[in-house]
């Protein structure tokens, strides 16, 4: 069995991914429960390009039945 091998991402592409609709947060994700505070503070690290940590993304060539915007912004 092949392990995962991290990859390093930046802003900017991660953005673009969720804008052309490559990035999607399936249904079964939990609700947000960091505060506004909490959530501009990892962003504000991301930016400044501050190690964060780890993402992790599940890649699948299935579509998913059902997928959640962010907040309020719409994603593809």
């Amino acid at each position: 069995m092949k392990l995962p091998e991290p990859h390093t991402k930046t802003f900017s592409t991660l953005v673009d991914e969720i804008e052309k609709g490559q990035i999607k947060i399936p249904q079964f994700q939990r609700d947000f429960v960091w505060t506004m505070q909490k959530s501009a503070g990892l962003i504000d690290s991301i930016v400044k390009g501050y190690p964060i940590g780890t993402f992790i993304f599940w890649r699948t060539k299935e579509r998913l039945r059902s997928v959640r915007d962010i907040g309020k912004q719409v994603l593809p």
